[in-house]
C-alpha cells in the first residue's frame, strides 16, 4: 500500500490541510453541496468538484462584500 500522506504531497495540500471545513461550510452551503452532488449523480467528479469551487467562491464574494459594507458576513 502507499504510504503518501496525501496533505504533503505538495503546496497546495499543505495549504489545504491548515484548513478546518467543518467551521467554515455553513449548514447552507452544506445544503447546496448536497443539491449539486444530487443534481450531478451521473456526471463526473471534476465537473462536480468545479461546481463546488464555484459555490465556494461565490461564499467568499459575498463576504467580502459584507466585510467592505462593514456588516457580519
Amino acid at each position: 500500500m502507499n504510504d503518501v500522506k496525501i496533505y504533503e504531497v505538495n503546496d497546495t495540500m499543505r495549504l489545504l490541510d491548515y484548513q478546518c471545513p467543518a467551521e467554515i461550510i455553513t449548514k447552507e452551503a452544506r445544503k447546496q453541496m448536497g443539491e449539486i452532488t444530487t443534481a450531478r449523480k451521473y456526471t463526473t467528479t471534476f465537473a462536480t468538484t468545479m461546481d463546488m469551487f464555484t459555490l465556494g467562491y461565490i461564499y467568499g464574494k459575498r463576504a467580502a462584500r459584507a466585510r467592505r459594507k462593514g456588516g457580519a458576513v
